[in-house]
């Protein structure tokens, strides 16, 4: 995290991270992503594709943050398959941290980690703190996109140590310009509250342009776009 994190600056307004993920699997999505949104926005990319690191490097060289997706299992699986390797519930430690290494060797550049689908491993707190811890050990947060109604991550990230951020919002669960807008609204009130808020999204054509035109007049409205890294808690000593 300390060697890839994208500096945020200095200031007092309030922070606002936006994470969109899905990047790295479509050329052309991916593409018109990086086209479009601006550089403070944080993006996460799958592990599957063969030219992976090439797209990570562009978005570090246009000034993105970028996380690691990894595939972990959702409470339909296998109905949504979030792809090979995925952790599990039950699977055991060893299987588990395997999958995830697997995942941590497919590139490089990230801070950290996110969840590619996973609301069933991010529910259960046994199968998820071994995860955690090994990320702690290896020096990366972890951010939560929100998926799991009932996350155990808060209370595990405080026992291992990790450095987390949860994302409040899914900005774009309803696929309309009016629901995206209020979605992003409603960041900008919990970030006038709490100081702090932050957002998830994928890369859907509209949820580019949304952010992106959210994006042009944050700054007038008292508020700072910032990367992921800036606002996780604070690991233990």
């Amino acid at each position: 995290m300390q060697a890839y994190a994208v500096p945020a600056g200095d200031s007092t307004k309030p922070r606002i991270a936006i994470v969109i993920s899905g990047l790295g699997v479509s050329a052309k999505a991916t593409a018109a992503a990086l086209a479009g949104l601006p550089p403070q926005v944080t993006l996460a990319f799958a592990p599957y594709a063969a030219d992976v690191q090439y797209w990570v490097t562009l978005a570090r060289r246009q000034g993105h943050e970028v996380l690691l997706e990894v595939p972990m299992e959702p409470f339909d699986f296998s109905d949504s398959d979030p792809g090979p390797h995925t952790l599990r519930v039950g699977m055991g430690e060893d299987s588990n941290t395997d999958r995830l290494v697997w995942a941590l060797t497919r590139f490089t550049g990230y801070v950290g980690v996110t969840n590619l689908l996973g609301a069933r491993l991010l529910s259960d707190a046994d199968s998820l703190e071994p995860v955690l811890a090994y990320l702690t050990a290896h020096g990366l947060l972890f951010f939560d996109n929100g998926v799991a109604a009932r996350s155990a991550v808060p209370d595990v990230a405080a026992r291992t140590g990790t450095a987390f951020a949860q994302s409040t919002a899914t900005i774009d669960s309803i696929q309309t310009a009016m629901e995206i807008d209020h979605q992003l609204s409603e960041l900008e009130n919990e970030a006038r509250v709490h100081g702090t808020a932050s957002g998830s999204g994928f890369l859907y054509p509209l949820t580019i342009d949304r952010v992106t035109q959210w994006a042009q007049g944050l700054s007038g409205r008292g508020f700072v776009l910032v990367p992921a890294s800036a606002i996780v808690t604070a690991r233990k000593p």
